[in-house]
């Protein structure tokens, strides 16, 4: 699987040439090359996807998605190729790495995060930001969904998009009308949505908004043999990138205890859903696949902060991460017809520094290597855009 090569690429700092499978938005519409173009940065987090798809659709961004806690410059590379005049990063650091504001600031792309401490914490901060510096406003109605119930996420957007209502996420703590007191949100009309799985939660917030004055409309998404899958699946795949960072880094003992402790409470909840799945009970296996895959990102936060602790400590590993992002921009460049001759030749002279631990030279080659990059970016943005094409919605987001 491509996200197992790119975990071992990673974290191994192989300098292995590999073709990055750019995104592509759809050739039937007219070109943007004079166009604004917005990018939405996300990761793969349910949560925060379904915030990036919504705004995508209602105002026409392009959403780039990366692993959720991991670095992959080929997301740098496909950022880059939109030419965009922003972007929009959708989570806080732990699920966009900080690495990629400094990859796009060395191109001098407007960066802002929308993000929190967590996908609640996201949630108000991207409406707010929404409404204040995208002009964006919601018809009176509000869509409301646990945020971690998958299934009921991508009803959720799918409702939210088609009333352009606003799409709120809570947990058994949240508070709902205090949340919208503070957005100045005045829902005449609101609809909660969860799996059965998550009816604590559901009837917490319902409790809260007050049965009487509350005119609530309750939609309950059935879980499935291929729903409960496809979050086992899920689940799996955050699983083995975890253990892939943790075989790859070095841990303080209590860390590293703590960070096995999750990893073996992962594994047991995975086991457990396959099971429940294996039984025909899918509810069931569903919910274990959810807590299955959020101790697994756990310790991908740990891993992640480590690694990026290691990188920039030690020269030649940040060297060899440098090179393997800007080998991965130069094939997007020469993609869009670029002249990138000088650039590779620089990029030789570094690997050649590198293999002798020339540390001086390293330096000095990694700031002529950007500014060349961003002189190439610069003056290419034209070419970029010539070969970029959106749908009419303008985005990769629709639901």
């Amino acid at each position: 699987m491509m996200w197992k090569k790119m975990v071992a690429l990673l974290f191994g700092l192989m300098l292995v040439a590999t073709v990055p499978s750019f995104g592509r938005v759809a050739a039937d519409s007219t070109s943007t090359q004079g166009a604004s173009v917005t990018v939405i940065l996300v990761s793969d987090n349910e949560a925060d996807g379904a915030l990036a798809r919504y705004l995508a659709n209602v105002t026409g961004a392009v959403v780039v998605t990366t692993k959720w806690g991991v670095y992959d410059p080929n997301v740098t590379a496909e950022v880059m190729s939109y030419a965009p005049d922003m972007v929009i990063i959708i989570g806080g650091p732990d699920a966009v790495v900080e690495q990629y504001v400094d990859d796009l600031s060395e191109l001098k792309i407007t960066v802002e995060r929308w993000g929190g401490k967590n996908r609640y914490e996201t949630n108000v901060k991207v409406v707010g930001n929404a409404r204040a510096k995208l002009g964006l406003t919601f018809n009176g109605s509000a869509i409301i969904v646990p945020g971690n119930d998958t299934l009921a996420l991508e009803q959720s957007l799918k409702l939210a998009v088609k009333s352009r209502g606003v799409l709120l996420f809570v947990n058994r703590t949240s508070n709902v009308s205090r949340v919208m007191l503070n957005l100045n949100i005045k829902a005449k009309k609101i609809t909660l949505v969860a799996t059965p799985v998550m009816n604590k939660t559901i009837m917490h917030i319902k409790k809260g908004l007050g049965s009487k004055d509350c005119n609530c409309t309750e939609i309950e998404v059935n879980v499935t043999a291929e729903t409960a899958l496809k979050a086992i699946n899920a689940s799996e795949e955050r699983i083995e990138t975890a253990k892939e960072m943790l075989q790859n880094v070095t841990l303080v003992p209590q860390m590293e205890k703590l960070a096995e402790k999750m990893l073996k409470l992962a594994d047991r909840e995975l086991a457990r859903a396959k099971e429940a799945y294996n039984d025909g009970k899918y509810g069931m296996a569903y919910g274990q696949a959810i807590a299955a895959k959020a101790h697994a990102e756990f310790v991908i936060r740990i891993a992640s902060e480590q690694w990026s602790t290691r990188v920039r400590a030690n020269q030649t590993v940040m060297a060899r991460v440098f090179l393997w992002r800007v080998e991965r921009q130069i094939q997007a460049m020469e993609k869009a017809g670029i002249n990138v001759t000088e650039l590779k030749a620089l990029v030789d002279q570094l690997k050649t520094a590198v293999a002798n631990g020339d540390y001086d030279a390293i330096d000095s080659i990694i700031q002529q290597i950007r500014e060349k990059i961003f002189e190439l970016y610069a003056r290419g943005k034209g070419k970029f855009r010539e070969k970029m094409v959106f749908p009419a919605h303008r985005g990769h987001g629709k639901p």
